[in-house]
């Protein structure tokens, strides 16, 4: 399949909608999706066959609006491309980091130095006896009412 000048989505859901409306007439889908298919390449979009004329003309106000909002997106695409804002993953959420730090007051270093700094080894579990015994500290003693 060539590039499509719409979305994949727009492009299946139009053609599953021509097909479910016009699925008692299998020479009218054909029709119907040869007439989308001229439509969004620049083609002239003429046809006998009336059934696949309507179905078309149902759908050629949202192809167009389809076709506008990708070429909006593409071309937004090439200027974070051409720009180099195409920043993502870990360098990006570092980026975000330091800025927010620095508005905070705080050196964006501290969170460079932690990234790179080696991962502390857990210490050894605590026993399951060590565990209550910890917790009845915590907790203490009860104390009497009066």
């Amino acid at each position: 399949m060539r590039k499509l000048p719409v979305s994949k989505k727009v492009y299946s859901d139009i053609s599953e909608r021509i097909r479910l409306s016009l699925g008692h007439m299998p020479e009218s889908v054909a029709e119907a999706m040869r007439l989308v298919d001229a439509y969004i390449y620049g083609g002239p979009a003429e046809s006998q066959d009336a059934m696949a004329m309507i179905a078309f003309n149902m759908v050629r106000v949202e192809l167009d609006r389809a076709m506008a909002r990708s070429l909006r997106a593409r071309e937004r695409a090439a200027r974070r491309k051409a720009s180099g804002e195409g920043n993502t993953g870990r360098n990006a959420r570092r980026d975000f980091v330091n800025d927010l730090l620095k508005s905070m007051g705080f050196s964006g270093e501290d969170y460079d130095s932690s990234l790179s700094a080696e991962p502390e080894k857990p210490s050894r579990r605590l026993t399951r006896a060590e565990r209550r015994a910890a917790a009845r500290v915590r907790k203490g003693r009860w104390k009497a009412l009066s």
